[in-house]
């Protein structure tokens, strides 16, 4: 039995650790997707990151077919990134803990949030490589 909690004691804590992630992976550009079936995206966003610090989000309404293209600020902090805006207010300066980053595919999760089925979108960010 001793030995058995020994090895649940390991695995949790190998579990709990968070894996570190490679943040010059994020230069380029990145569509967000999902695999979600509760959630459904009614057109495209884009975020191009530069190794400059700046990013570019494109955006595609399908429904109204309207398009928007916005250039600003990023910073990282190990791994997080708070995306700058032009406007002062905090609110619009969002911070999102880097889940997940590698040559392929990235995740970001709002700080001060945890992952929910239907928060994608808001809290959850999911991006393919472009």
């Amino acid at each position: 039995m001793k030995r058995i909690l020994t090895i649940l004691a390991a695995i949790i804590c190998l579990c709990s650790c968070e894996k570190p992630v490679d943040t010059s992976l994020i230069v380029g550009t990145w569509n967000e997707c999902y695999d979600d079936p509760y959630f459904i995206m009614d057109g495209t966003v884009e975020y191009t990151f530069k190794a400059d610090g700046t990013y570019q989000v494109y955006a595609y309404d399908a429904l109204s077919g309207s398009e928007v293209t916005r250039t600003h600020e990023y910073t990282l902090d190990g791994n997080v990134i708070t995306l700058n805006t032009a406007t002062t207010d905090s609110a619009h300066s969002p911070s999102y803990t880097i889940t997940e980053l590698d040559g392929k595919e990235m995740s970001w999760q709002k700080v001060g949030t945890t992952y929910t089925p239907g928060s994608n979108g808001s809290d959850y960010k999911h991006f393919k490589r472009k």
